[in-house]
């Protein structure tokens, strides 16, 4: 059997956390939990994240990233430059209509760790800041009185859509999201 680098034990370890922390939440799990399922030893995972707050933190990150890829990929696909607003909540109607849906992994983060100096407090409040910044650049794009208006909106309603279906289900008021959006997209660029 072929040892493993350490980029592939950090991606494993990883790997192995992130559908714990999404479950139960991050402070819940620990780190004998996650040694156990990435089938490691002890050395292995704190030669990749030497505390459990580092591994929060790569965990935090690669689900920002993820976002933006898939959000990203799916806005690629149209040309319509309002379209590209609103594929990012379609799909995000497809994402809270999951049967393990837990809510959005950056707002969850914010409130499992309050403080502004935690690491991974600090990586939810700037994707959110990115997610904003994105909205902004695409309303531009699509023509908006104020794109920065738009933008917070915009915001809102995707923020409000994720924890909304957290709590009471995609069948619920939060199946409201992409018509929100379509309105006020409507509304701001015409």
């Amino acid at each position: 059997m072929a040892r493993k680098t350490a980029a592939e034990n950090r991606q494993h370890v990883l790997a192995s956390a992130s559908p714990l922390f999404y479950r139960q939440g991050i402070r819940a799990v620990g780190m004998d939990q996650i040694i156990k399922e990435a089938g490691v030893g002890n050395a292995t995972v704190y030669r990749q994240f030497p505390t459990k707050d580092d591994l929060a933190t790569a965990y935090v990150q690669e689900r920002a990233d993820a976002w933006f890829e898939r959000m990203h990929a799916a806005a690629d696909e149209v040309e319509d430059p309002r379209g590209k607003i609103l594929a990012v909540f379609e799909v995000t109607a497809g994402d809270i209509s999951g049967a393990m849906y837990r809510g959005c992994p950056m707002l969850n983060t914010h409130t499992e760790f309050p403080d502004p100096a935690h690491p991974a407090h600090a990586v939810a409040v700037v994707h959110k800041r990115q997610v904003c910044d994105w909205f902004r650049a695409l309303a531009e794009s699509a023509g908006a009185n104020s794109p920065q208006v738009l933008a917070e909106q915009l915001l809102l309603v995707l923020n409000g859509t994720l924890s909304t279906a957290a709590v009471l289900g995609a069948d619920g008021p939060a199946r409201q999201g992409l018509a929100l959006a379509r309105q006020l997209i409507a509304a701001a660029c015409d």
